[in-house]
């Protein structure tokens, strides 16, 4: 009976069983389609070591929500978010980007059928600084201009004056390319003209690449004869926090806030001929 059932043992082929598929797609599933929607997907963007439980207490004290999230662990830094309810979840989308230790943290949101494997967060929103723009160069559309090769255009602040250093727009970007430094504008007179960009809450970023996640002692990006020209990037992209602005804001609603019109030119003044002539008619 042994030598019979391992004859047939060793006429078993493995491959062949592993080439079968299960077809589940008639199968009732009991996953709560509320229970997906309510997740995010989330990589830790760098090439570092880092704490877990440190990570997941800084989150939570970070995101401080209203109920409990439960983080856990797929793959190499990255990791399943579960909230319990919506206002938790949008909270946290709103607020990115989120850092831990200065390494960005970048969430995408989940459709319910990927493999933990095939989740990649690729993209962030960051707020970016459009500045020194020509005065007559500011609407929106001319910023839409701008920005289009950037990434996906997520929002632009109103700048109802004109007056402010910077234009600032929210931009969708992919964290796997190197950071823009400028942009180089040419004007309806032919004037070619740098815009000069900056960053708000940037996270740890490389110097000699301009990509995030890594340092300069530890870059790949860039062979080694490029890397002995020296840094191309500097932390000059990183944007200062914005102090004071309330109050200009402030200052804005009270003057949108006046009824009458808010602009008024000097009319253009009548040539002498033309008024020596008006003055002439009967």
């Amino acid at each position: 009976m042994a030598e019979e059932l391992a004859n047939q043992c060793s006429k078993l082929r493995l491959h062949d069983q592993e080439n079968e598929f299960v077809d589940v797609g008639e199968v009732e599933d009991d996953v709560s389609e509320e229970r997906i929607a309510l997740m995010l997907v989330g990589r830790l963007i760098t090439d570092r070591n880092y704490n877990l439980d440190a990570f997941k207490r800084t989150m939570t004290q970070a995101w401080s929500l209203a109920r409990r999230v439960v983080i856990r662990v797929i793959g190499a830094k990255l990791f399943v978010f579960q909230f319990f309810h919506w206002k938790d979840r949008e909270k946290v989308l709103e607020g990115r980007p989120w850092c831990f230790e200065n390494n960005l943290l970048a969430l995408s949101e989940v459709a319910g059928n990927e493999q933990p494997s095939d989740v990649m967060p690729m993209h962030s929103p960051f707020w970016v600084r459009l500045e020194n723009l020509p005065f007559n160069r500011r609407s929106d559309n001319i910023v839409k201009t701008i920005t289009t090769s950037m990434g996906e255009l997520l929002e632009i602040e109103n700048d109802d004056l004109g007056l402010d250093k910077y234009r600032r727009v929210k931009l969708n970007l992919d964290i796997s390319k190197p950071l823009r430094r400028f942009v180089n504008m040419r004007d309806n007179d032919g004037r070619v003209l740098r815009i000069d960009l900056k960053y708000e809450r940037m996270p740890f970023f490389c110097l000699m690449c301009g990509v995030m996640g890594h340092s300069e002692r530890d870059c790949l990006n860039l062979p080694e004869e490029e890397q002995n020209q020296g840094l191309g990037w500097n932390l000059r992209l990183r944007a200062t926090p914005r102090k004071g602005r309330h109050k200009l804001m402030e200052e804005v609603e009270e003057v949108k806030a006046c009824r009458k019109i808010l602009f008024i030119s000097k009319p253009e003044a009548k040539s002498e001929n033309k008024e020596g002539e008006g003055a002439g008619l009967i």
